[in-house]
């Protein structure tokens, strides 16, 4: 697993409640409301992670469509020191861009790209744990789609939104039945590697039946979790995310001697 280290440090770099209220809500409003949000196909979130001696805070813009794919800008925090980050998720597949990496990436690369699928197939390894640890929108809705249980809590503004904020229970084995393609083995990878199939969420919905605002610890393996909260906004709007070019991109499956 120490060969791993490199890799999952990267990855996490890319990677309380209010009170009031008591009234009832149905689990089927908040799945309602996490389809509707991802049918969106596409959407905008502002984010903050905090765990494994790593805090990070940024924003990006994610294609929740067939295809997801994100951009991502953060400053990462570790050991008292701030770096830029700047991270292209294009389905297994993240590019990274930052000053930490300069000196480890031949002369003239700008980006650092790490393919789970082909480390898997190499090493023999399931990463997709170490996946589950990016702030990715697609992940959070996909674990709502699981909602069990559900506790309101009171009226709340996100953003320039009136919201509603309710506590949540996840069955993540029933969001996994209820996923397909990535987001399915995104979840069978987070059972796999964590052990969990329960997770408290909390999360605001507009009146509108958006999902504004999803905090929750990401679990990407039996070690400390990641506390990760987003807020979402700017649905639908056009957006398009591709990789850098190939000329500015070292593979970090080759550093490592494959």
């Amino acid at each position: 697993m120490s060969r791993l280290a490199a890799p999952a440090a990267l990855l996490l770099l890319a990677a309380g409640c209010g009170g009031g209220g008591g009234g009832s809500a149905s689990s089927g409003d908040i799945v309602d409301a996490a389809t509707k949000t991802a049918r969106a196909g596409s959407l905008e979130a502002d984010f903050s992670i905090a765990g494994q001696g790593l805090s990070a805070t940024g924003s990006g813009v994610f294609d929740t469509g067939k295809h997801p794919a994100g951009q991502l800008n953060m400053k990462v925090t570790a050991s008292g020191r701030q770096t830029p980050v700047d991270t292209v998720v294009t389905g297994d597949v993240f590019y990274m861009r930052s000053p930490a990496f300069a000196r480890s990436i031949a002369q003239g690369k700008q980006w650092v790209k790490l393919d789970l699928a082909k480390l898997a197939r190499q090493r023999g390894v399931d990463l997709g744990g170490i996946l589950d640890a990016s702030p990715t929108p697609t992940n959070a809705l996909a674990y709502l789609r699981g909602t069990r249980e559900v506790r309101e809590l009171g009226s709340e503004t996100v953003g320039d939104a009136k919201t509603t904020h309710y506590e949540v229970t996840v069955d993540i084995d029933r969001a996994a039945r209820k996923a397909t393609g990535e987001a399915r083995s995104s979840l069978e990878g987070v059972i796999a590697q964590s052990g969990l199939k329960r997770l408290p969420l909390d999360v605001w919905v507009d009146g509108n039946g958006y999902i504004r605002k999803v905090r929750y610890e990401e679990h990407a393996g039996r070690q400390q979790a990641a506390n990760v909260t987003m807020e979402l906004h700017d649905f639908g709007s056009r957006v398009a995310i591709e990789p850098p070019p190939a000329d500015s991109v070292v593979d970090l499956t080759k550093l490592q001697g494959g």
